[in-house]
C-alpha cells in the first residue's frame, strides 16, 4: 500500500465566502475520512493551499474532483510523491482561514517558508509548501491543546 502526498495550489473563486468554506470542509471532511485521506487547507487572500495525503489512487480521485470544482481555478501540483509517515494524520481535513488573523507570527511564517510578505503559493517550491502547512498545522495542534486546557481549568 504506498502512501503518497499531493500539495497544490489554486486561485479562489473571487466572490469565495464563508458559507463555500465551510461547505468545503464539510463534505471534505466527510469525504476523507471515509477514504482513508488526511489533509490541511489553507485559505487566504483568495488563493488555496493544500496538502492531501493517503493512497495514491484515492488522492488521485479526490485531486481529480478537486481541479472541477468550480469555486476556484489555475489548480497547480507543487509536489506529489510517496511518503513514509503522514504530516496531518489527526485531521481528515483540517481548514484554516488566514484572512481572519493575519497575525505577526503568520506573516513570517509565510516569509521564512515563500520569501513573500503576502500568501502566495503558487510562489512556493514543493518543499516550502509541506515546510509551510507542517509549521501552520504545529501552530493549529499548539492552539487545540491550549483551548482544551483551558476548558479544562474553567
Amino acid at each position: 500500500m504506498q502512501i503518497i502526498r499531493l500539495i497544490y495550489a489554486s486561485v479562489a473563486r473571487p466572490d469565495i465566502g464563508y458559507d463555500d468554506l465551510s461547505q468545503i470542509l464539510e463534505s471534505a471532511s466527510l469525504h476523507n475520512e471515509k477514504n482513508g485521506i488526511s489533509g490541511i487547507l489553507c485559505y487566504s487572500g483568495g488563493a488555496f493551499l493544500e496538502a492531501i495525503e493517503g493512497k495514491r489512487v484515492a488522492v488521485n480521485q479526490l485531486y481529480n474532483r478537486i481541479v472541477k470544482d468550480e469555486r476556484h481555478s489555475s489548480t497547480e501540483i507543487l509536489t506529489c510523491g510517496p511518503i513514509e509517515v503522514r504530516s496531518f494524520i489527526e485531521w481528515s481535513m483540517k481548514m484554516i482561514s488566514w484572512d481572519e488573523s493575519f497575525t505577526p507570527q503568520r506573516r513570517a511564517l509565510v516569509l521564512r517558508h515563500s520569501g513573500m510578505q503576502i500568501f502566495e503559493p503558487w510562489t512556493m517550491t514543493g518543499k516550502q509548501a509541506h515546510g509551510f502547512l507542517r509549521e501552520l498545522a504545529e501552530l493549529e495542534r499548539r492552539k487545540e491543546l491550549r483551548e482544551v486546557s483551558d476548558l479544562s481549568v474553567a
